[in-house]
């Protein structure tokens, strides 16, 4: 592969890695990149032999964590016959993580810039040669695609959730059990930057992740009647997949200035779950999105995925953030010279 397909793949990667929920094996990252599995050992050495990625990523064994002795401590006690095993598929079943912050390395400094940092930082008159290495740390958007029988089970929820009826499902475990619940579904959510979608039982306080329940989402026909809930009414306007009851309920609004049908379409697929609570409208060329919401951390990490797509109108002090946000990962890109020799 010549270098510039190298370099999208280990973006891929890089993203894949530093996603939340996703199980980073060279395993899964060779399916989900639809490149070799022997060139993606060659990719995760590359990684880890980068001066300044091999300060911050590791492989760590599922099946015995909190093991005394980590994959890159193994690796730097025998680099040849770490990266010989590596390459032979020895540590294919480890999962990669990446602790990605500006790191202090002989003086110089390496940053992440998600897509709205990156678009936010062009908006403060950088050039694109300035940033043409940034995208290497963009958090990219739609790290994993949807299938449509997930897409089938969720609107059998939402529909379940609309009737207040109940519904049926086998679910795979952690510890890849099957299991059969039953219940009355209360409340679906996205996380959105990674596209793993989760719902709720009523009065129960599992959550589920829509991706294991196996086969079809069921109707229960007959069921008992619709249980009186226990949760906090405040609760349906959580953005994302938890809940914090001190968080506040905030009103934002958006611009989509980008207005391809695709990525239209994505925006409704996303927010499909906000359905009676959010607005979503055309006005003068362009789409508007409103809502009322309680998880601004999930949301702004939703509005990153779209990099200058969608320019956020209120709130104004986040609007404000992520402003001085750009500006300081601008003062440390200024001092960045050796991350680039990956």
């Amino acid at each position: 592969m010549n270098e510039s397909i190298t370099t999208n793949v280990l973006t891929d990667i890089i993203a894949l890695i530093n996603s939340d929920d996703y199980d980073a094996t060279i395993i899964n990252l060779a399916a989900s990149c639809n490149v070799p599995i022997e060139f993606t050992r060659r990719c995760i050495l590359r990684l880890i032999q980068n001066s300044i990625l091999s300060s911050c990523i590791n492989g760590e064994d599922m099946e015995s964590p909190g093991a005394d002795d980590s994959f890159m401590d193994k690796y730097f006690d025998n680099e040849e016959r770490i990266s010989d095993d590596l390459l032979k598929g020895k540590y294919d079943n480890l999962s990669w993580t990446i602790d990605f912050k500006v790191l202090d390395h002989d003086n110089n400094q390496i940053l992440g810039l998600s897509p709205l940092e990156y678009s936010a930082i062009q908006e403060l008159g950088e050039s694109d040669s300035t940033l043409k290495n940034g995208a290497l740390f963009e958090i990219k958007n739609n790290t994993r695609k949807i299938e449509k029988n997930e897409r089938k089970n969720q609107d059998q929820i939402q529909t379940a959730i609309s009737s207040h009826t109940a519904i049926s499902f086998n679910y795979k475990t952690k510890g890849k059990t099957i299991e059969n619940h039953t219940g009355f579904p209360v409340n679906i959510a996205t996380n959105v930057v990674d596209n793993w979608i989760y719902f709720e039982l009523a009065n129960e306080t599992n959550i589920y992740r829509l991706d294991r329940v196996t086969g079809s989402v069921k109707p229960v026909k007959n069921s008992e009647p619709f249980p009186t809930l226990k949760e906090n009414p405040y609760k349906k306007y959580m953005w994302g997949s938890s809940f914090n009851e001190n968080d506040n309920l905030q009103h934002v609004k958006l611009v989509i200035s980008d207005t391809r049908t695709t990525l239209i379409q994505k925006i409704k697929n996303d927010i499909r779950h906000r359905e009676g609570l959010c607005s979503f409208y055309e006005k003068d060329g362009l789409y508007y999105y409103e809502d009322d919401i309680i998880g601004m951390g999930e949301f702004r990490r939703w509005l990153r995925s779209y990099g200058s797509s969608i320019q956020l109108i209120e709130p104004a002090k986040i609007r404000a953030q992520i402003t001085d946000a750009a500006r300081q990962t601008l003062s440390y890109y200024e001092d960045s010279k050796n991350w680039q020799n990956l």
